[in-house]
């Protein structure tokens, strides 16, 4: 079944040491190099999730699981213990991000990747001998406890049976029943080395289907072959999980996209200054929700083109020769899958689009506001002038008025003061009081210009 499965159970698969292949490393050197803190890891990375031999026939289900938000990372590993303890398996290390373990009746392959957990069941199958009517009546997944599944951590968005048989010959036709014949696809693999038949539906237990024949592979290649198309059913799935989004994203991009429209088409009619802020305030909410709109559909969209690069790849090394008659898994994948990628990007174009003619449309409409404002501040400036102006006015009329009221008091009280004292001749008391009105109004004069032009503190 799965090789070396069970040589390897509950525990984190463990590569060779170099003193196995017939040398010994200087420890003692390479401790003593400045190693960079990463270093190891990145070195594990190119053997992380390794494809495993698989010795045919087998059955296998594939279940890979989405987060939640505010699911604890570790959930998976540590539902995968209580699975363990149950069988007296020993549990998988904390953290452990792959995980191959041996329950006798089934064996268990655990992989954590970024946003999903991938579990891949295997088991040996009566319905898998030659001849069988149904190579998916006995799947790999009936021999684990329901009631485990059911706590799995996340949401199953991926489920599906690879049957791997063996056949007399060559492109055997898949038994009647298995898949839709009108949605059938196949293709001869690895050089004519293993045939799939499948036709991408949901079988009647909610599973797609994939029927691999093999002719010959070796248990190396059967595992790539295996591997390669669990993880095409998973990333197409992962990939279109951006389609529900981009189609809700395209119906609100085309009410913003109109009215847009409706704004620009007012821009040039709006004349007042209070026109002008209520129309680049309807801009600026409706850039703010384009903005809302990119922000929550960026990281999908940008998820669903790298799962779509990896699907490709993954076609790209089955090595597939056509059929006679049937499309080959790439071009049935092309044919849907590509329109959908096709749709996802078209919205992810179009927030960028819309975003941008918007943010020109604000920018435009805040030059206008700005001109308005600056031609209101002239205006605003020009009356305070015009203002200050008449103020000097009054000031100087008042001054005239106050210098002649000072002079009239000051002269008073003179008079009052001259008049007592007896002088002869013509110097009488109001002629002293009529030569001195010159020179009281200009003292009175030159002392209010001096106070206006430098005020006293």
């Amino acid at each position: 079944m799965v090789s070396r499965a069970r040589e390897m159970a509950g525990t984190t698969r463990r590569w060779p040491s170099p003193a196995t292949q017939g040398y010994t490393p200087r420890h003692d050197m390479i401790a003593a190099l400045p190693l960079h803190p990463d270093r190891d890891l990145l070195a594990g990375e190119l053997h992380a999730r390794p494809p495993l031999p698989l010795a045919t026939p087998v059955a296998i289900s594939r279940l890979a699981n989405v987060g939640q938000p505010g699911q604890p990372r570790g959930a998976a590993i540590e539902h995968l213990a209580v699975l363990c303890r149950r069988y007296g398996v020993t549990p998988p290390a904390p953290g452990a991000d792959f995980v191959l373990a041996d329950f006798g009746r089934f064996s268990l392959r655990y992989e954590r990747h970024t946003e999903f957990d991938g579990w891949t069941f295997f088991r040996q199958s009566d319905s898998l001998a030659p001849g069988a009517a149904d190579p998916f009546e006995d799947t790999a997944i009936e021999a684990v406890p329901t009631d485990w599944l059911a706590g799995l951590p996340g949401k199953t968005l991926v489920a599906c049976h690879i049957a791997v048989v063996r056949t007399q010959g060559e492109d055997e036709p898949p038994p009647p029943g298995c898949f839709v014949p009108d949605n059938l696809a196949g293709a001869s693999l690895s050089a004519g080395a293993a045939t799939c038949w499948t036709d991408f539906r949901l079988g009647p237990d909610g599973f797609t289907r994939l029927l691999l024949q093999d002719h010959g592979m070796t248990a190396a290649l059967a595992g790539r072959v295996a591997q390669g198309l669990w993880e095409i059913e998973t990333y197409r799935m992962l990939a279109l999980l951006a389609l529900p989004s981009a189609r809700a994203a395209q119906a609100e991009l085309g009410r913003a996209s109109e009215q847009l429209a409706v704004i620009a088409a007012r821009l040039p009619g709006l004349v007042e200054l209070e026109e002008e802020r209520s129309a680049l305030e309807e801009l600026t909410t409706l850039a703010t929700s384009i903005e809302q709109q990119a922000a929550t559909t960026a990281d999908r969209f940008s998820a669903a083109r790298a799962y779509h690069a990896l699907v490709g790849r993954r076609l790209q090394g089955l090595r597939e020769q056509r059929l006679h008659g049937l499309p080959t898994l790439t071009e049935y994948l092309e044919r849907r899958l590509d329109p959908a990628m096709s749709t996802v990007d078209a919205a992810s174009t179009r927030i960028a689009a819309l975003s941008t003619r918007c943010a020109r449309a604000v920018e435009l409409l805040r030059a206008r506001v700005a001109v308005a404002q600056e031609a209101q501040t002239q205006k605003l400036l020009a009356a305070m002038a015009e203002t200050g102006r008449a103020q000097l006015r009054l000031q100087e009329t008042v001054e005239g008025l106050s210098v002649a009221a000072i002079s009239y008091y000051v002269l008073s009280l003179l008079g009052y003061a001259i008049k007592p004292f007896a002088f002869g001749g013509w110097l009488k008391g109001e002629a002293i009081v009529a030569i001195l009105v010159p020179v009281v109004a200009a003292l009175v004069w030159v002392r209010m210009r001096r106070r206006r032009i430098r005020p006293l503190i």
